[in-house]
Formats: C-alpha cells, sequence, structure tokens
C-alpha cells in the first residue's frame, strides 16, 4: 500500500495581512448593521439643515457677513452649547456596536482565530471606528458647509470667511475620530454597552464639571480643570480667540479649559490614546460575555 500524500502545512499568514483581513471584516460587519444606514440617513439630513440654524448668526444689515465662528460652530453641531458634538450621540451607536454584537453573539472567539489573535481584532476594531468618526464628520461638515452657502446665498446674506472655517472643520474631524474610539474602548472596559453609553453621555455634560468644581478646591489642584479629557475636548473643538472681545469670557466660560486649541488636541488625543491602551488590556484578558 501507498502511503498517503501528505499535505503542505499552510504558509503563515503575516501580520500585515491578518490586519488587512480584520479590517476587511470590521467594514463588512459595519455595513451589514441596519442602523448604520439608518444613522448614516439621518445624520445627512441633520448636516444639511444646519444651513438653516446659520441664519440665527446673520446681521440685519447685509453687508456684514456671518462670522467664521458662527459656521463653524453649526457645521460642528453646536459643541459649544451643547458641551459636545450632538454628533456624538449618532457616532457612538456606531461605534459600540460592532464590538458589543461580536460578543454578545457569541463570535468573538472566532474572529480572533480567523484574524490571528485579540489584539489584531482590537486593532482592527479602532481603526475602522476611527475611520467611520472620521468619514461621518467629514461628510456631515461638507454637507454643512454646503446647506449654509446654498442658505446665505438665497436669502441674500453675505458668505463667511471659509478659510476661517476650514481649521475648525478639521479639528471637528479629529475629535470625532477620536470620539469613535474612545466609545469602542469604552464600551470594552465596562463590558456593558449600556453602562458606557450613559457614561459618555453624563460624564462630558455633566459628570466632569463636577470633578472641576470640585478639584477647585484642592490645594494645588484649582488648575486640573483644564486638562481634564473633555474640557481640552471642548478647547480643541473651539478656538475662544477667534471671538470677538466681548464675547471670549463667556465662550471662555462655556468651554471650561483655559488650554490654547494646540496643546488642547494633544491632551485629548492623548487621553483617547490611554483609553484605547486600557481597553486593549481589558480586550485580551476578558471572556466572551454580554456587552
Amino acid at each position: 500500500m501507498t502511503a498517503p500524500a501528505t499535505l503542505p502545512a499552510p504558509a503563515p499568514i503575516s501580520r500585515a495581512e491578518s490586519f488587512r483581513r480584520a479590517c476587511r471584516y470590521e467594514w463588512r460587519h459595519l455595513g451589514a448593521l441596519r442602523s448604520t444606514w439608518i444613522l448614516l440617513g439621518v445624520v445627512a439630513v441633520l448636516s444639511m439643515a444646519t444651513g438653516a440654524t446659520v441664519l440665527l448668526d446673520a446681521d440685519d444689515d447685509a453687508s456684514h457677513p456671518v462670522p467664521a465662528v458662527a459656521v463653524a460652530d453649526a457645521i460642528a453641531w453646536s459643541p459649544l452649547a451643547t458641551q459636545i458634538p450632538t454628533l456624538c450621540f449618532f457616532v457612538l451607536v456606531l461605534a459600540t456596536g460592532p464590538v458589543s454584537t461580536d460578543l454578545v453573539r457569541g463570535v468573538a472567539r472566532t474572529t480572533w482565530l480567523a484574524v490571528n489573535g485579540r489584539g489584531t481584532a482590537y486593532a482592527a476594531k479602532c481603526a475602522v471606528g476611527c475611520l467611520t468618526g472620521l468619514a461621518v464628520a467629514a461628510a456631515s461638515a461638507l454637507l454643512g458647509s454646503l446647506a449654509c452657502a446654498v442658505t446665505l446665498a438665497v436669502a441674500g446674506a453675505q458668505q463667511p470667511a471659509w478659510s476661517g472655517v476650514l481649521a475648525p472643520a478639521l479639528r471637528f474631524t479629529a475629535w470625532m475620530g477620536c470620539w469613535a474610539v474612545l466609545s469602542m474602548a469604552v464600551a470594552v472596559l465596562l463590558r456593558n454597552r449600556t453602562v458606557a453609553v450613559l457614561l459618555l453621555v453624563l460624564w462630558p455634560l455633566l459628570g466632569e464639571r463636577l470633578a472641576g468644581m470640585a478639584l477647585q478646591y484642592v490645594p494645588g489642584l484649582d488648575g486640573v480643570g483644564d486638562w481634564l479629557p473633555f474640557a481640552a475636548g471642548r478647547a480643541m473643538l473651539t478656538d475662544v480667540s477667534a471671538f470677538p472681545p466681548d464675547d471670549r469670557p463667556f465662550a471662555r466660560a462655556l468651554v471650561g479649559s483655559h488650554l490654547a486649541t494646540p496643546v488642547a488636541a494633544g491632551v485629548f488625543c492623548l487621553c483617547t490614546a490611554a483609553v484605547a491602551a486600557a481597553g486593549l488590556w481589558a480586550y485580551r484578558r476578558r471572556d466572551v460575555t454580554s456587552v
């Protein structure tokens, strides 16, 4: 009898190829969720509606253009008034959905085997989440800018200095990329999607403000509130120096941080990286349980 032929061992898959496959899986997973397309449709409609809101800042005298800072705030979903861009609530669902459905449906272990490890799977989730946040924010800012330009033209108002809108729009786009990574990482850390959503909604709006007020009464920590993650995030989104001098004190109070915009951007990005690293540590050590 002839010995059965021995099949050659499969060639090992490189880390780069594993990461590429994991990212492709995450894109397909995100695109397969019906909620993704519903949310994107709602975001598109609301982005175009910002054109009407910018008229509130238009001067009765048509010879005065709309301030660029007002247009930047409108296309960034009013972070100054609401403390975080309201677009966050839509991206929050997109960012926490894939990681939670993987764990709830019990397919996470299969994913880890298919993409050669938990670290690769987590890196792909971060990359795809970040790119999703960036893409949604960039598309929203573009649609909002076009809607503002058309609305002002129809109303006979002067256009703003669009060069002054570009930098805030880019910072808004980067902020939303960080937010998507934060949302995914917090969901992994807390092991519960509902608790993660509540924390990410309440902490920037209320919790961090209270923490900053409490720190003012601790000797030597009265300036720490400027460096808290979302205080820095608000300073990243809103350049108070671009406001008229009379409006700066009120804008500064709403922002809650005295950091310069570049410094604030660095702080917020570093905080995002720290939370993402903590999420990786937790993801590597956790069991597949409901999120």
